[in-house]
């Protein structure tokens, strides 16, 4: 396995950080990690079934993959910060999600 290989991403950037202790996340503390991004919004079902999809990847891999959720409202209602909190909540998310109300 080459471990030469240098990848350039761009910083996570939204309004805020969920699920993360009150800090924002920096790529230089994911290196050496798979990072799956999850792209959603609350009001989709499929969104919605892949959040449970995603929850035993996690258990069985817990310190090779960071799962990042980037909650991305479709709809104006979806953009809301509360309305987002509460989504986390409800569904039980539970790794860290950047709420990026413009995509």
């Amino acid at each position: 396995m080459r471990t030469d290989v240098r990848v350039r991403a761009p910083e996570l950037v939204g309004r805020r950080w969920l699920n993360t202790g009150g800090h924002d996340l920096s790529l230089s503390e994911l290196r050496g990690r798979v990072v799956l991004l999850d792209f959603w919004t609350f009001c989709c079902v499929n969104c919605l079934h892949v959040l449970d999809e995603l929850r035993p990847v996690e258990e069985r891999f817990p310190e090779e993959l960071v799962v990042i959720g980037v909650h991305s409202p479709k709809f104006e209602h979806e953009g809301e910060p509360a309305a987002v909190e509460a989504a986390v909540e409800r569904y039980a998310v539970g790794h860290a999600v950047l709420d990026d109300p413009s995509w």
